[in-house]
């Protein structure tokens, strides 16, 4: 009987040891599993939060960009270091920014796009980390300044008005121009409020008539050497160093004598003389020679 019960005390063993081994394998099995689920919930919660920031960016960018437009335009004034600022704005705004991970958005610069003066360049270091998964992005996005408000003549005129589409100067841009000869043919001139690129290119189309009313209809701006690009707009600089802009200021009064050239870096900077190009019986413009050639007005 003995031996018997050993027999089956050993079968019971032989059985239980391969159960608890599978239990094990099983447990650890599940472990991994778990794990790797965990892993990948964590891997795209962190993937996702910086796809959410990078795509934020240029949104919270474009906001701030209106709102310090407005500042200028509304107090008359100008930032120091437009650059600066802007980047201390953004960064207070993604600061603001939640997600379901430990996020860090470093907005490291904020400047003027070379290869094209109707852009802003965000430069921004993205680090988000969730359990053991890390994941860390340079990100470099452009920032269309077309639909934003041309803060520029607010800095050098008042009073002056806007109708959301155009700028009236009134008085305030003769008062400007006190002591450039003729500078009263600019009485209630009008420029573009608004920053539209001009879709006529190359700009030596603008020679023919229709075409040149309706770039100055609807408040067209152009690439420029010499006018100043948007951020140091926003500092009250007609001119800069950077590839900027430039539009047309048409004088409200016609006259065939010379005066200071349509354009707004030369009225708000350079102070340069033009001749008179009328358009129609209602419409002229003061061009020097540069400008002339430039827009097609002579060959």
């Amino acid at each position: 009987m003995e031996d018997e019960g050993y027999v089956i005390n050993g079968t019971v063993l032989l059985i239980i040891i391969p159960i608890f081994i599978l239990f094990l394998s099983t447990l650890r099995v599940l472990y991994y599993e778990n794990k790797a689920n965990c892993n990948s919930i964590s891997s795209e919660n962190v993937m996702s939060a910086v796809k959410d920031v990078e795509r934020n960016i240029p949104v919270i960018t474009l906001d701030v960009l209106n709102d310090s437009a407005y500042e200028v335009i509304e107090r008359n004034a100008t930032f120091v270091n437009s650059s600066e600022y802007l980047k201390e704005k953004v960064q207070e705004r993604v600061n603001l920014l939640n997600y379901n991970c430990d996020l860090n958005c470093t907005i490291k610069s904020i400047t003027p796009y070379e290869k094209d003066p109707f852009y802003i360049e965000v430069n921004a270091t993205i680090t988000a980390k969730k359990d053991n998964i890390k994941h860390e992005e340079n990100s470099s996005q452009l920032v269309s300044i077309e639909g934003l408000p041309d803060p520029l003549p607010f800095t050098k005129c008042n009073p002056i008005s806007h109708n959301l589409t155009h700028i009236q100067y009134h008085h305030a841009l003769v008062v400007y121009l006190n002591g450039v000869e003729n500078g009263t043919f600019y009485e209630n001139a009008t420029s573009p409020f608004i920053i539209k690129k001009c879709p006529y290119e190359p700009y030596e189309s603008h020679g023919s008539t229709p075409l040149l009313l309706d770039c100055i209809q609807n408040g067209y701006y152009h690439e420029s050497n010499d006018g100043a690009c948007y951020l140091c707009r926003l500092e009250g600089k007609a001119t800069c160093p950077h590839q900027g802009i430039e539009t047309f200021i048409i004088p409200g009064i016609l006259n065939n004598g010379s005066s200071i050239a349509s354009i707004d870096h030369v009225i708000f900077g350079d102070l340069y003389e033009g001749s008179p190009f009328i358009i129609n019986s209602t419409t002229l413009l003061f061009l020097d020679e540069s400008h002339q050639r430039k827009y097609g007005i002579i060959k």
